[in-house]
């Protein structure tokens, strides 16, 4: 039975089953960006970050016929910027909340509940992904 179950989540997504991740993994998860999303940082300090639409059959057919854009672009705020140029995949998450207390004046736990929510935003929108466990490769 199992495998079936198996077999048929990997097709429907909402019948995966959700992984739950300790709150020590989570803090010392390395986030890092998503290197298809292009990025820079203006004058102003903000970061822009592009992101390129979909390339299979259906979505260029939509692009055509709507006359979408080849990229969608977000601006992120002095503080999404400062998180964003942390997520380089040789952080922990618990360096980045360390960075932007210092820099911010915040107390621990209001900064790493911010970081958290803000970080788990990046990665739903799969701008980011997180790397588990041990060091990184280089």
């Amino acid at each position: 039975m199992s495998a079936i179950y198996d077999t048929v989540s990997q097709y429907i997504p909402f019948l995966r089953k959700k992984t739950s991740v300790s709150r020590d993994q989570a803090l010392h998860a390395r986030p890092m960006r998503n290197p298809l999303v292009q990025w820079s940082r203006e004058a102003d300090g903000d970061v822009h970050l592009r992101i390129p639409r979909r390339a299979d059959r259906v979505a260029k057919i939509l692009c055509k016929v709507f006359r979408a854009p080849e990229y969608k672009e977000i601006v992120l705020d002095e503080v999404g910027s400062g998180v964003w140029e942390l997520c380089d995949g040789d952080r922990t998450v618990e360096s980045i909340v360390s960075a932007t207390s210092k820099k911010y004046k915040l107390t621990r736990r209001e900064c790493e509940t911010s970081v958290a929510a803000y970080l788990k935003m990046l990665g739903d929108r799969r701008l980011i992904g997180f790397q588990l466990g041990g060091r990184r490769k280089k």
